[in-house]
């Protein structure tokens, strides 16, 4: 395909997206309906499509002109390309810009509001208090490994690796981290992949792993477990007696951790009914509460516009809940960990103190944000001791 073509499918799926379809959906079904489509072809129709949600609003304010056609005329105002090289009507590149749209994206556009500028929702402003690191939510997301200290360490792998063309490089966020320079595709085909070695995660997340003093022995319950990331990464570096349960309250996301527990050579009880229902009591309980995700919204930009104040509500509340309910997992001297990939105080902070509040058997061993500074996505954890 020709960047124009590439151009024209992305203002397809794009302009889906922006309708409120979730993205990755419709660039697999196109994917599907256009075999011709080579591996290079859909990667770079993704990343335009990414970088299209990204930069949704500020791209807008360039061109001028609305919809995904808009949006991606912007792209190539932002990057100094020539719009007219890819909006030609050339074979299968978009229509070329009619005299009106040429003069629209020629006129002089006032300057940009910060909301438009940082690409946010208007009504997120005031939630972002100025950072300007912020930013860093309009950019590519990185590629990150975690070592799995089981069979493997950072030098180990980064040789290993390289024999089969995958570059990295240490993190600084975790001890456990590589990043991935150029080639990432064919990670998942990667002996240290397969052998267990390395597993896709990102720097942010192994980061709130090392915050979290493992016991020496016992029992340890990760609740909101998800597809068991963080679980893997905790039982990669946990002594041999330490005992891994996993729960989800939807138990689809659990499906692929027994294979990966397998391959990383750690054991995992995946839990079927709610533990809360249950009179277990474990050493510590992880919560990787359902969140906004608004740390990691460069890994997901359609996320944050689909966003508002209401659904912001309903997961603070959801958040409330599990914390109360989890606490009584948690056995004598044992710890609570709450996370989430969040960058908001109203899902953080504020959390933590009106749980501690209402509960003062419980008190704040330390907090933890991972910031966006650090090149990685945004985390909080908060360890409560009880």
């Amino acid at each position: 395909m020709t960047p124009a073509a590439r151009y024209a499918a992305a203002i397809e799926i794009l302009d889906r997206a922006m309708a409120g379809a979730p993205a990755e959906r419709e660039l697999t079904s196109w994917s599907r309906s256009n075999r011709y489509a080579g591996s290079k072809d859909r990667a770079a129709i993704r990343d335009i499509v990414f970088d299209g949600l990204r930069n949704l609003r500020s791209f807008a304010h360039l061109s001028g002109l609305n919809g995904a056609r808009g949006v991606l005329v912007g792209r190539l105002l932002a990057n100094d390309d020539d719009v007219t090289d890819v909006f030609s009507g050339q074979g299968y590149a978009p229509a070329p810009l009619s005299d009106e749209e040429m003069t629209t994206v020629q006129s002089t556009k006032p300057k940009m509001s910060r909301a438009v500028a940082l690409d946010i929702p208007d009504w997120l402003d005031d939630a972002f208090n100025g950072d300007d690191d912020y930013a860093r939510l309009k950019e590519r997301a990185p590629i990150d490994l975690r070592v799995n200290l089981k069979k493997s360490n950072l030098s180990k792998a980064t040789r290993s690796l390289a024999l089969d063309g995958i570059e990295v490089d240490p993190v600084e966020a975790s001890t456990t981290a590589l990043r991935v320079r150029g080639e990432t595709r064919k990670i998942p085909q990667t002996a240290s992949y397969l052998n267990g070695s390395i597993e896709l995660q990102d720097a942010g997340s192994q980061a709130l792993i090392d915050a979290i003093s493992l016991p020496e022995k016992g029992r340890v319950l990760d609740y909101c477990a998800g597809g068991g990331g963080k679980t893997l990464a905790m039982a990669g570096r946990a002594n041999a007696g330490v005992e891994f349960s996993a729960y989800d309250i939807d138990p689809d996301r659990l499906k692929g951790l027994r294979e990966r527990a397998t391959r990383a050579g750690v054991s995992v009880k995946l839990l079927r009914s709610d533990p809360v229902k249950s009179a277990d009591l474990y050493d510590l309980v992880v919560l990787d509460v359902p969140c906004s995700g608004s740390g990691s919204w460069r890994r997901s930009p359609d996320a944050k516009w689909k966003l508002d104040q209401t659904r912001l509500d309903v997961l603070v509340q959801t958040q409330a809940q599990i914390l109360n309910q989890s606490k009584n997992l948690v056995g004598p001297g044992g710890t609570l960990a709450y996370m989430t990939c969040s960058l908001f105080a109203c899902e953080n902070m504020n959390q933590i103190n009106t749980f501690l509040q209402s509960n003062p058997e419980w008190h704040l061993d330390l907090h933890q944000t991972i910031q966006l500074a650090q090149g990685c996505d945004g985390f909080f954890v908060a360890i409560l001791k009880k």
